[in-house]
């Protein structure tokens, strides 16, 4: 697309937006229900996370399903689900917005650095795309948040599930600790967190190091774990090779007190460690995130059990899928407080609808309402607070996790705002 295109491009979108409002106020505006908001998903269907795909993309139409009920702008929202397993999230990125003309880039994540300028350019030329992302804690805590750079994140940084992590297992009374993780950007910025966290915390890291995030087994991480005798292994890692790691450790004769990451809450980490390992072990838990006790998750919680996508999704109080939902519910919002798709007023009402002193509103269809009344809001979701850092970063209620029977379960929690205090040193 030219530069020249993506100008006429843009001006069509604020036309369209324009002819959206005039029919809220009872207009005629009968092009606007032919016009659409294309959302370019950055997911897995490949890869080391490829069994992550049919979860991500269910989720992400939950949100969808709600939104299009009754659309911002009158524009109904269609979702490009896009593999970035094989071609990487840099081409994949490129691709949704050069070939399929994207207004939201969900999802920037590990890879966003290789493909920021281009990003940069494309929204200084034409105004959009605009990216909402839950991965985006991976991305550098300084970017973001801003009209040149509209990231707002769906997740605390990565780094906090590190530092929960050892929170946790110093409150279980676990003080001499192993820390692994695997050579991908998310575990490693959680691993370092964690060990700057058990270092403050006074704890004795007995060993740390890195894994390969797909080998066939590993039994040899095993054997050098247990000569340590260690209180706790603290792992990050994916769902296959905390699997496997659990399982070879149990094939061992070894009973851990391990944590790991949200990934874990993912079946198919149950299915590599089986059920008798984690028996066998004295606990495999996981740090995550956990949904509030409030009037959004009353709502969302029977209307995302009702998706058809359920099968693919399973626990709808999933951290994913808990912070798919209320991101892009928040993204909804703004864009019908801004009046357009435009990276400089949905990055300004960003800030508006989760933050501030407006009417706290629980629900997409409330929050709807009051905007087009005319009333300022602030959007309180299923993950709690929804208010912003300078840079578009949100905050999050921790969860202990573990699977029993099948059934993920929460079993305890961990003070948020001790992980922030331990975050920001």
């Amino acid at each position: 697309m030219t530069t020249e295109e993506k100008v006429m491009t843009r001006k069509t979108i604020q036309l369209t937006s324009a002819i959206a409002l005039a029919a809220g106020l009872g207009f005629a505006a009968t092009a606007s229900a032919q016009e659409e908001t294309v959302v370019g998903h950055l997911t897995y269907h490949t890869g080391e996370f490829g069994a992550f795909g049919p979860f991500f993309d269910g989720v992400a139409e939950v949100a969808i399903a709600k939104i299009n009920q009754d659309p911002p702008l009158g524009r109904p929202w269609r979702a490009v689900h896009q593999d970035i397993g094989t071609v990487g999230e840099a081409r994949a990125a490129r691709k949704l917005v050069d070939s399929d003309g994207v207004h939201i880039l969900l999802n920037p994540a590990h890879s966003y650095m290789s493909y920021r300028e281009f990003m940069l350019e494309t929204i200084a030329e034409q105004g959009y795309p605009i990216m909402p992302s839950v991965h985006g804690g991976a991305i550098d805590g300084s970017i973001g948040g801003v009209a040149e750079e509209p990231i707002f994140r769906g997740s605390p940084m990565d780094t906090a599930q590190g530092t929960a992590a050892l929170l946790y297992a110093q409150q279980a009374g676990k003080n001499r600790v192993v820390i692994v993780g695997t050579e991908t950007a998310g575990a490693q910025l959680q691993k370092n967190a964690a060990l700057r966290t058990a270092e403050a915390l006074g704890m004795d890291v007995l060993d740390d190091f890195d894994i390969q995030a797909s080998d066939s087994n590993y039994r040899s991480v095993v054997s050098r774990i247990a000569r340590l005798d260690p209180e706790a292994v603290v792992i990050f890692s994916s769902t296959n090779a905390g699997g496997s790691i659990v399982k070879n450790a149990a094939e061992a004769g070894e009973s851990w007190f391990v944590v790991g990451p949200t990934d874990w809450q993912e079946t198919e980490f149950i299915d590599t460690a089986t059920e008798s390992a984690l028996a066998q072990h004295e606990e495999v838990a996981m740090a995550a995130f956990a949904h509030a006790e409030n009037p959004a998750w009353e709502a969302y919680e029977p209307f995302a059990n009702s998706s058809p996508n359920i099968e693919d999704i399973g626990d709808v109080a999933n951290s994913y899928a808990i912070q798919y939902y209320d991101v892009m519910i928040a993204t909804a919002l703004a864009i019908e407080k801004a009046g357009e798709i435009s990276s400089e007023s949905w990055t300004e009402a960003m800030y508006d609808v989760t933050g501030g002193d407006g009417e706290i509103v629980y629900t997409y269809e409330d929050g709807l309402a009051a905007i087009r009344d005319g009333r300022e809001i602030n959007y309180d979701g299923v993950t709690g607070t929804m208010e912003y850092t300078p840079t578009g970063i949100v905050s999050g209620l921790f969860g202990i996790f573990e699977w029993q029977d099948g059934e993920l379960v929460q079993i305890d929690s961990v003070d948020g705002d001790a992980v922030l205090e331990h975050e920001s040193m």
